[in-house]
């Protein structure tokens, strides 16, 4: 599928390859990095860290309010210890993965199952 101009947001998945002895100090990290481009970034919607259950792989997903705004922040990440998290925590294999939400659906306390759309925007070339 081509890249819709009306998407809601840009996601970042990150998937490490680890051996379980390593899986929970690497989420940790994980989650400490996400909340420090969190403070540090606007565009940064939100952050989740999941871990699987044989223990071989930690997965950061990160949800940006758009390519740009992902674009900026990524600017930054030069000065950002990345590599080194990745050998402290003796990642086996790292795969990086970029989605566009067209569509979501939150449960919310009160208003039931919402239906979030995307908001006509202007197209402002590749993604």
């Amino acid at each position: 599928m081509m890249v819709s101009e009306r998407s809601l947001c840009f996601n970042q998945m990150i998937e490490f390859e680890v051996i379980p002895a390593h899986q929970r100090a690497l989420a940790q990290a994980l989650t400490e990095r996400s909340e420090m481009l969190a403070s540090q970034h606007q565009g940064l919607l939100g952050a989740s860290i999941q871990a699987s259950v044989d223990g071989s792989r930690v997965m950061q997903y990160l949800q940006w309010q758009s390519r740009s705004a992902w674009e900026a922040a990524a600017s930054s990440f030069e000065q950002e210890p990345f590599l080194q998290l990745i050998r402290q925590h003796q990642a086996k294999g790292v795969n990086f993965a970029a989605f566009q939400t067209l569509s979501s659906l939150v449960r919310t306390s009160t208003e039931g199952l919402h239906c979030q759309l995307p908001v006509a925007q202007e197209y402002q070339g590749e993604w």
